[in-house]
Order: C-alpha cells, then sequence, then structure tokens
C-alpha cells in the first residue's frame, strides 16, 4: 500500500525559500566589499611601487652625473621643488642631441623625471632637496613624491589625508 504524504512533508515553504536567498545574498555582499577593498589596496600598493621606481631612477641619473649632483644648495641643477615638469624639453633635448654637458644633462634628467612622476602617478609631483652629507665630499639627498590615493585611502582611512607621500633619503 502506498503511504500517504502529510501535507507539511512536501517540500520547502516560500518563508524557507526566501530566507536562504537573504542569507545568502549577504553572503555574496560580504565578498563583493572584500573584492573592493582588495582592489583598492591592489592600486595603492602598485603607485606606491612606481613612486620607489622613479626614486630610484632619479638617483641612478644623479650617480651617472655626480660632479653636478654632489652640489649642495643652489650649485646643484637636480635640486628642485615640487612643481609640475614644463610642457616641452629643455633645449638642448639630450635623448636627440649628443652634445649635452653636464648641466644641460642634468636640467634633462630633472625634466624627464618630472614628466614620468606626473605620467605615472595621479596627482603625482616631486622634489629633491641637497645638503651636505656626513663626510667630506658627500652629499644627501631626499626626494618626496606626493600623489593622489583617493580610492585606498577613502577605503582605509576615511579620516586622513587622501594623498600619499613616499620619502628617499640617501648620500651620494
Amino acid at each position: 500500500m502506498p503511504m500517504k504524504m502529510k501535507r507539511f512533508d512536501r517540500g520547502f515553504t516560500l518563508i524557507e525559500v526566501l530566507v536562504a536567498l537573504l542569507v545568502m545574498s549577504l553572503g555574496l555582499l560580504g565578498i563583493a566589499s572584500t573584492l573592493i577593498a582588495a582592489m583598492h589596496s591592489s592600486t595603492s600598493t602598485y603607485l606606491q611601487q612606481q613612486a620607489v621606481q622613479a626614486s630610484y631612477d632619479i638617483l641612478e641619473r644623479m650617480r651617472s652625473n655626480l660632479v653636478l649632483a654632489n652640489a649642495t644648495g643652489s650649485g646643484n641643477p637636480y635640486v628642485v621643488g615640487a612643481t609640475a615638469p614644463s610642457a616641452t624639453a629643455p633645449s638642448p633635448n639630450c635623448a636627440t642631441v649628443t652634445t649635452c654637458t653636464s648641466a644641460n644633462m642634468a636640467a634633462y634628467d630633472v625634466w624627464e623625471w618630472q614628466t614620468q612622476v606626473k605620467n605615472s602617478l595621479p596627482g603625482g609631483v616631486g622634489s629633491i632637496s641637497a645638503a651636505a652629507g656626513a663626510t667630506s665630499g658627500t652629499t644627501q639627498i631626499t626626494i618626496q613624491l606626493t600623489w593622489s590615493d583617493q580610492p585606498a585611502q577613502t577605503t582605509f582611512n576615511p579620516t586622513g589625508s587622501a594623498n600619499a607621500t613616499y620619502t628617499v633619503t640617501t648620500q651620494l
């Protein structure tokens, strides 16, 4: 004889399905917010790496032009404030001319570096300062880069500044 099924043994009720959908939706929202935070963190890390790379780029350029880079104060053509680069390369353009002096090369290095910072970091500017080093004949160089890190700062530090800064100090 077949067994008769009771009315409540036939399947899920609409309420049970809706509760299951609500629980699943909350889980998916949690996963989505985690992915967004990870994306902001990844972008911020990428921008920090770009800043590190730009800093070491100008340091290597300075090391290749050590006589001028070792000057302190206004005698150092590598010393610049945090300003945007000009739209055109300095004259002569040392990328195309083979007869550049050390001073021409320093001006071109700074222009190219500032252009690189502007193009690779959102709202990016860089400054370079020089002071007498700890030992005679050396110069202490400080490079500071600042850029907008709005997405990551909004996610991880909503009350802080939207700008990020990277500073490196070394001795030539």
